[in-house]
C-alpha cells in the first residue's frame, strides 16, 4: 500500500507515525521545528487513516510492510522514526523486525506492553458510527455534538478533523475506516510477546511518557528492558497522553536533543 505523506526539509530522514483516529495534520508543528534543526521530515497518514487508503485489515503487521515499502520507494536506507501510541507500537515493532533500517527511535507515550482495556477506544468508535453525519451540514455542528457526547471539548476537535465532504454523496463522511478500526481494536492492544525472538533490540531509543497520562508507569519497565535494553524513559510534567500537544516546547528539546545526543 502507498500511504500518503507531507514531505519538508533536507537532511536526515524522520519519520512521523500517528496514532489512532490521528493524521498527518496533527504533526506539522513538531515537523517544521525538525526542518528548522536540519531534518527532512515525512509525516504520514498510516492506511485507513487520512488521506491514505482504506484497507480491509489493520494488523500491525500490515502497517510494517506499508511502511517498508514506503522507505523503498522514497529510497530511504536509514531513518529516524517518531511515533506516538498506535504508531508507536507500530514503530517499535518495526524497530525489531528491521532494526537495520533505523538509526534512533522516539516511542510517544506508549509501552511494549499488552493493554486490556478496549472500552475507551470501542465508545469512540461506536459514537461516531452512531452520529448520521447527513443531517450535518457543517463542520461547527457536528463538532458540537461531538463536544455534548463525549463532555470533552478538545476530543471533539480532535475528532472533527477526520471529517471531510463526499461531492458525489452530497454529504460528510469520515476519513477513518471505523467498520474496521473497530474490528481490529483488540489486536491494536497487544503487546509485543511473539516478537521476543527478535529481541533485543539495537536501535537507541528515548521514551517519553506524560507524567499525567495511565499509558506507561512502573508496570511497563520490565517489557521495555527486556526489548529495549538501548533505551531511557523521560517522563514529562503537566503532560498527558498527547504529550507532543500538551507540552510541545519540551517535547521538542527532548526529541532535538536525543537526535543531536546532546544529553
Amino acid at each position: 500500500m502507498q500511504l500518503y505523506s507531507r514531505i519538508f526539509g533536507q537532511g536526515p530522514p524522520v519519520l512521523i507515525l500517528h496514532g489512532l483516529f490521528g493524521m498527518s495534520d496533527n504533526w506539522l508543528t513538531i515537523a517544521r521545528v525538525l526542518v528548522e534543526n536540519g531534518f527532512c521530515v515525512h509525516v504520514l497518514d498510516l492506511r485507513n487513516h487520512g488521506q491514505s487508503p482504506n484497507s480491509m485489515t489493520h494488523r500491525y503487521t500490515d502497517m510494517c510492510d506499508d511502511l517498508e515499502e514506503y522507505l523503498n520507494h522514497n529510497s530511504l536506507d536509514v531513518v529516524h522514526i517518531i511515533g506516538h501510541s498506535m504508531g508507536g507500537k507500530l514503530a517499535m515493532i518495526f524497530a525489531l523486525l528491521y532494526p537495520e533500517r533505523m538509526d534512533k527511535l522516539v516511542v510517544v507515550d506508549i509501552a511494549p506492553s499488552a493493554y486490556s482495556d478496549t472500552s475507551y477506544h470501542a465508545e469512540i468508535v461506536d459514537t461516531l458510527m452512531d452520529i448520521d453525519l447527513t443531517a450535518h451540514h457543517g463542520k461547527r455542528s457536528i463538532r458540537k455534538e461531538l463536544s455534548v457526547r463525549f463532555k470533552d471539548r478538545s476530543l471533539a476537535m480532535f475528532l472533527t478533523k477526520n471529517i471531510v465532504w463526499d461531492d458525489q454523496e452530497k454529504h460528510y463522511i469520515w476519513k477513518i475506516n471505523l467498520p474496521v478500526l473497530k474490528k481490529y481494536l483488540h489486536h491494536l492492544q497487544r503487546g509485543l510477546g511473539e516478537l521476543a525472538i527478535h529481541s533485543p533490540c539495537p536501535v537507541p531509543t528515548c521514551f517519553i511518557k506524560g507524567d499525567d497520562s495511565a499509558y506507561y508507569g512502573l508496570e511497563n519497565e520490565a517489557d521495555r528492558l527486556f526489548f529495549f535494553p538501548e533505551s531511557k524513559v523521560v517522563g514529562v510534567a503537566a503532560a498527558g497522553h498527547w504529550v507532543h500537544s500538551d507540552q510541545p516546547q519540551r517535547f521538542q528539546e527532548i526529541v532535538l536533543s536525543f537526535f543531536h545526543d546532546l544529553e
